[in-house]
């Protein structure tokens, strides 16, 4: 906006706050003064660039960063424009003219072009006191400096600088203003924020103790309960401890059995050994003599009485066996119960699996002794076998004792059938142990998933109410 009473002024005409168009914002530019291009006659300047609508006229202002009172004035209006192509040269209208203008503006912005206000010489400013300076629009070269563009400018009276001066002071209170109503509605903003605060501050402590009071609440019961399951586990582990002990003593007491049935078999095969050399003795003896056959008698009466005692271990065996049996079956009814005790327990995932990890090693305890036993079992099958061959031997030598020989096959066959008997038990106690152990093996799975469930449950029960808490 240009100020009233100066040369340029045209207050007359029109309105200067309604017409005036700033062609480019307000920069801060270094400008060398004198032509001079040392950094020491660089000063930090301040360029305005102005233009009138609805007419040919252009103004920059320039003043100085450090003292606003300096400032410098150029104004081109179509009479000074028109002087200006015929001394400079120009080949542009006015509006291209402004266009260069505000390119080379902003190349000296950016460092391309360079501003120097270079005084006037007196003579040719002689009759034109007013116009004392050049603007021009310099490109530094290395051998010679070109100067794009030179406008005549001027130092402004004090007149003009006050004006300018008292707009500037208009706007900076205007920024004032709407400054102090911004700040004014932000400490408002912070009052309010601050009372939210204060009143957040009060309903986060009553939820913070009422939450502190319901964790409480919440430890107190989960605490007594975990020591209900924790006595539980305990009477179960005794239960357990019990039933395992049983079990390893019932299988001592079988392997013990089993050792003594094997030492019978030996002594009875140690007797059979015996009568086949007695048998051997005698066949050699009979085609002696005649009168070694009472001798023979009476050794075939020893034989069938070692054969009647062979019979009664038999009977002693099938006995044990039965009682094994009936052994078996109590330890079944033992597991049953176990398994249904199982079933009333509602424990903790952590210590269920100590519990089943004991209870697996007892397992393959038991299995590794059934493996012992079966191969025990082998071996007296072995001997048997060898027990027949002897037999089926001493039969080919003891011709002349057949009808002995044959009630001994007899009995053999008795004894066999009482085997086959035996082992087809064994088989079914070797198909039943590995079903047993595979059932209990799940029972320990369903258990585990069981009570993981559980533990789950719990979990997502002691979650629930906290977040209700939090939501009141």
């Amino acid at each position: 906006m240009w100020p009233p009473e100066s040369k340029d002024s045209y207050s007359a005409n029109m309105d200067y706050s309604k017409n005036v168009v700033n062609i480019l914002p307000s920069v801060e530019m270094m400008v060398s003064f004198n032509g001079d291009m040392t950094r020491s006659n660089k000063r930090a300047c301040i360029l305005y660039a102005e233009r009138m609508d609805f007419k040919e006229l252009l103004q920059l202002r320039l003043t100085e960063k450090s003292d606003q009172r300096r400032m410098y004035i150029t104004t081109v209006d179509s009479a000074s424009f028109h002087e200006l192509k015929q001394d400079q040269s120009l080949n542009v209208t006015f509006s291209g003219f402004m266009d260069n203008v505000v390119r080379m503006l902003k190349d000296c912005q950016t460092g391309k072009l360079e501003l120097h206000l270079s005084a006037r010489d007196l003579n040719l400013s002689s009759g034109r006191e007013t116009l004392d300076y050049h603007l021009q629009f310099v490109e530094i070269r290395s051998f010679k400096n070109l100067v794009h563009l030179s406008l005549p400018c001027r130092s402004a009276p004090l007149n003009t600088v006050l004006f300018y001066i008292n707009i500037m002071l208009d706007d900076s209170r205007k920024k004032q203003f709407i400054l102090e109503q911004s700040i004014q509605q932000m400490q408002v903003e912070m009052n309010s924020q601050s009372s939210k605060i204060e009143r957040m501050g009060v309903e986060n402590s009553s939820l913070r103790e009422a939450l502190a009071e319901n964790t409480r609440i919440l430890e107190e019961k989960k605490s007594a309960e975990i020591q209900q399951f924790q006595e539980k586990l305990a009477k179960m582990n005794e239960q357990r401890s019990s039933e395992t002990e049983r079990n390893r003593r019932a299988i001592t007491g079988l392997q013990a059995q089993i050792e003594k049935a094997t030492l019978e078999k030996n002594d009875i095969r140690i007797a059979l050994e015996q009568a086949e050399n007695q048998c051997q003795t005698l066949a050699e003896e009979l085609s002696c003599c005649k009168s070694r056959v009472c001798t023979l008698k009476e050794q075939n009466d020893k034989l069938y009485a070692d054969l009647a005692n062979a019979k009664k271990q038999e009977r002693k065996l099938e006995y044990k066996i039965d009682d094994m049996k009936q052994h078996t079956a109590e330890l079944q009814e033992h597991i049953q119960k176990g398994n249904k005790e199982k079933a009333n327990l509602t424990a903790e995932l952590e210590a269920e699996k100590k519990i089943l990890h004991t209870k697996r090693q007892a397992l393959e305890i038991a299995s590794e002794e059934i493996s012992k036993a079966n191969q025990i079992i082998l071996k007296q099958s072995q001997e048997l076998l060898n027990h027949k061959k002897t037999i089926a031997w001493r039969t080919e030598v003891a011709l002349q004792q057949e009808k002995a020989v044959q009630a001994k096959e007899s009995l053999l066959s008795l004894r066999e059938d009482e085997l086959r008997q035996a082992r087809i038990t064994i088989e079914k106690l070797r198909e039943e142990i590995p079903q047993q152990l595979q059932s209990m093996r799940n029972f320990a799975q369903s258990l585990e998933q069981k009570y993981s469930k559980q533990i789950l449950i719990l979990k997502d029960r002691l979650s629930i109410p906290t977040g209700k808490e939090n939501r009141h």
